[in-house]
């Protein structure tokens, strides 16, 4: 089995370091065509399974991933962005000048982050690890090729993911790096999942579209 999780393209936001979380915000010019490269990378592979986000940027990509693999998109809330509360729609200077103490826990100590509202990153690991394993369970059995999944999903779902294959703890947040339109794959060994390719942005071909992001 081959798990393929991608995140979605570039937004506004992204671009000026505001805090996304739940709002809805939907791919910029440049997202767009992220997403259309993100989209030629499966062409031609044959996918079992689709999932996405519910959220627009997510939907927008895995759209153009389904159309090259001609296969559905399943929408799963299991793998939506997390709740970040109070910091949606704040910029990262806001964030970091308004809640000092809490903006500190989230960059040294990830793990122990909570504040009124948000999500936790164990709460966020936890359903997208259910959403994982409902997906798995949904591939036929006696399908006689490789089953191969897709998830598209958002910055902090494809970290821990990535933690989670990797077999480490969520203290680890930050020592993973996934940007906008990213491609990280986990392959079946034996009885255990493991990380082949994280972080490819190979297929961004256009160099405006292969530039550096910073972690956010």
């Amino acid at each position: 089995m081959k798990i393929y999780v991608v995140r979605h393209g570039e937004t506004a936001w992204n671009k000026e370091e505001v805090f996304r979380g739940r709002k809805d915000v939907l791919l910029n010019d440049r997202g767009v065509g992220q997403a259309e490269r993100t989209g030629r990378f499966f062409a031609g592979k044959k996918v079992s399974l689709i999932c996405s986000s519910p959220l627009s940027r997510a939907r927008q990509t895995a759209s153009e991933i389904g159309k090259s693999c001609n296969v559905a998109v399943k929408v799963d809330d299991a793998f939506i962005d997390m709740d970040f509360g109070r910091w949606e729609g704040l910029s990262l200077p806001a964030v970091r000048k308004a809640f000092p103490e809490s903006f500190e826990t989230w960059r040294n100590n990830p793990h122990r982050f909570c504040i009124e509202g948000s999500e936790t990153l164990t709460r966020v690991r936890s359903r997208s690890m259910k959403g994982l394993r409902q997906a798995i369970s949904t591939v036929p059995k006696d399908d006689p090729s490789e089953p191969v999944i897709i998830i598209v999903t958002h910055r902090v779902i494809c970290k821990l993911l990535a933690l989670h294959f990797l077999g480490v703890s969520n203290r680890f947040f930050w020592k993973v790096k996934c940007d906008p339109a990213s491609i990280t794959l986990a392959e079946q060994a034996g009885g255990e999942m493991v990380l082949s390719m994280l972080n490819q942005t190979l297929h961004l071909q256009e160099p405006s579209d292969n530039m550096e992001y910073r972690d956010f």
